[in-house]
């Protein structure tokens, strides 16, 4: 990439010095001397010499202007073709661009033991033929995604292309006739990786799980399901009804990375709402900002927000009383952190959302979550198209209402946001400091703060809340029979949201028509199950978060999954469990 950068250097002010020379010999030629008298002046315009020299004039003129043109678009496409969008993704799926990045071997890319037999991405031999192997098939093509020429790379593959195309040596770059590119060591467990997607794989429903490894935040695992085997992309056929089905109904597309909410290709969002894991957040605002001693009565009828005529109830009609923080956490109460939210008032949550990366008063497009990872490896920009995620966001504008503030402050409504938002969430509350650490792939890199959400003592004070939900309140089901041996802090979610309806061809479903004519189409109510939390309570060492879609109540779907994701974890020396 030097090479064609210093020659483009070279072009450009070679081509400035003759563009300078041809016009200084234009100006000073411009009116040759002319003979004295009028008569002898006509005769001479008329004459050969006299036009000979306006078509040199204008010769000079074309000259100049053709050299300027060429000088002016080739120093476009060196320095500023790259701020466009369009020419961004051109480039990416231009064939030749691909071709040249199959025509050599790239990199390997190790998990982060460096072992060869845990390899993430390698070279396979069969029958004489070298291919691009993915050891983990299904339970990786998310993280590692494929390379093909003709229909382009996802994941890993494109996000750290510049470096896995790099020459490993000088030596290498010069005498070999096939470039060989640099390995790559990420953070991943490829073993905890296929555990963590066989765990939510067998749950029969979409799903996800992202585990992070404090306190720097390395990624050890994240899981997408449904999946697709990476080989899928040697099949044309299969590819494009994959890719067309990714468009058109992403909620059954296994292209969908629902860890991060993207495709793994990039592209468009996919959100999910948070339920009454998002009162973690709030917890953290009003125990930050010293609101932590009200109590507030939790009626049969629900509750119903100053201006509003629709009530907030608890999950199946419950009512517990009137109670203070504490309790209201434990047993997830609906109605107190309505009312909490509403005592903190708007001001407060969006100061306390900025700092976590939620917008607070979104537009019509989802922006991406830009510079969130730490990336040190390769091209930044090619890394934050395959996985920056969707930012998480809500609405605390002025046009929100009283009922919307209630509503996003147990995680409904307006409330967007991403497994992996969600999974940095119970890493701030993990951390000794609460502070965001940013994401990465990068094996053993330092922390990188992003910024501070609350202070030490209220993390501290955070943390003793999701433990209590594990030791006591609405996960310690799941936890019972470990007691003793596996301890954790955590919170659970159960969101509803209201997700389109497709025939057997992936086309939504007309419900009816309003009065213009357009279609409302049908939609059906799911209850998509969360969890996240840390592990172990003591010393928190992992940080995670577990989504399945649909898949009813928290404490049932999705809290059993990360006791067992934990489990692998102290298999693997990533958590110390008593014994």
């Amino acid at each position: 990439m030097l090479i064609p950068f210093i020659l483009t250097l070279i072009y450009s002010a070679v081509g400035l010095v003759i563009m300078a020379l041809v016009a200084r010999a234009a100006w000073r030629r411009r009116n040759p001397p002319a003979p004295a008298d009028d008569s002898a002046s006509r005769a001479y315009a008329e004459s050969g010499p006299g036009i000979t020299n306006r078509w040199l004039r204008g010769a000079r003129v074309l000259a100049v202007s053709a050299l300027a043109a060429v000088f002016f678009m080739h120093s476009y496409w060196l320095f500023w073709a790259d701020s466009s969008k369009q020419y961004v993704q051109a480039k990416r799926l231009d064939a030749r661009n691909r071709r040249l990045g199959e025509s050599g071997l790239k990199g390997w890319v190790l998990d982060r033991t460096g072992k060869l037999e845990n390899a993430l991405i390698r070279y396979r031999s069969t029958g004489g033929l070298i291919a691009r192997d993915y050891p983990l098939g299904p339970a990786g093509v998310h993280l590692t995604g494929y390379s093909d020429f003709v229909f382009g790379a996802g994941g890993i593959e494109h996000a750290y292309r510049d470096w896995l195309t790099e020459s490993a040596s000088i030596t290498n770059a010069l005498l070999s006739p096939i470039p060989v590119g640099k390995d790559l060591k990420v953070s991943i467990d490829s073993n905890l990786q296929r555990d963590v997607f066989n765990l939510i794989d067998g749950t029969g429903k979409p799903a996800a799980a992202v585990v992070l490894l404090l306190p720097n935040n390395e990624v050890l695992a994240m899981a997408s399901s449904p999946s697709f085997n990476p080989r899928a992309i040697t099949d044309e056929k299969t590819w494009r009804q994959m890719s067309t089905q990714a468009e058109a109904t992403p909620t059954r597309s296994p292209l969908v990375n629902r860890a991060l909410g993207t495709l793994v290709t990039g592209g468009p969002a996919f959100y999910y709402r948070p339920g009454s894991t998002f009162k973690t957040f709030v917890a953290g605002v009003a125990i930050d900002c010293g609101i932590t001693g009200e109590k507030f009565t939790c009626k049969p009828d629900g509750f119903t927000p100053p201006g509003s005529a629709r009530p907030i109830r608890d999950y199946g009609g419950e009512s517990h009383g009137t109670i203070g923080l504490d309790e209201a956490f434990k047993v997830s109460c609906n109605q107190y952190f309505a009312q909490l939210g509403l005592k903190l008032g708007r001001q407060r949550l969006a100061q306390y959302a900025e700092r976590l990366g939620f917008a607070d008063s979104p537009g019509d497009e989802p922006s991406r979550s830009l510079n969130l990872w730490q990336v040190l490896h390769g091209d930044k920009g090619d890394f934050e198209f395959i996985f920056a995620p969707p930012g998480p966001r809500m609405n605390l504008s002025p046009s929100a209402s009283s009922y919307d503030l209630a509503l996003q402050s147990i995680g409904q409504g307006f409330d967007d946001a991403t497994v992996m938002s969600m999974a940095l969430l119970a890493s701030v509350a993990a951390s000794s400091d609460g502070a965001l650490a940013a994401p990465t792939f990068e094996f053993g890199a330092t922390r990188k703060v992003v910024s501070t959400f609350i202070t030490p003592q209220s993390a501290a004070r955070l943390r003793t809340l999701m433990r209590s939900v594990v030791e006591s309140g609405t996960a310690a089901g799941a936890f019972a029979s470990r007691r003793g041996s596996v301890t954790a802090g955590g919170k659970t979610g159960t969101a509803d949201r209201d997700v389109l309806v497709y025939d057997r061809e992936g086309q939504p479903l007309v419900s009816y028509r309003d009065k213009d004519g357009d279609p409302v189409y049908k939609t059906e109510r799911w209850t998509d199950a969360w969890f996240i939390g840390y592990a172990p309570a003591e010393n928190p060492q992992i940080a995670y978060a577990v989504l399945v879609e649909n898949g009813g109540q928290g404490a049932r779907a999705t809290v059993p999954i990360a006791v067992q994701i934990i489990e692998r974890a102290a298999a693997r020396g990533y958590v110390n469990l008593k014994h």
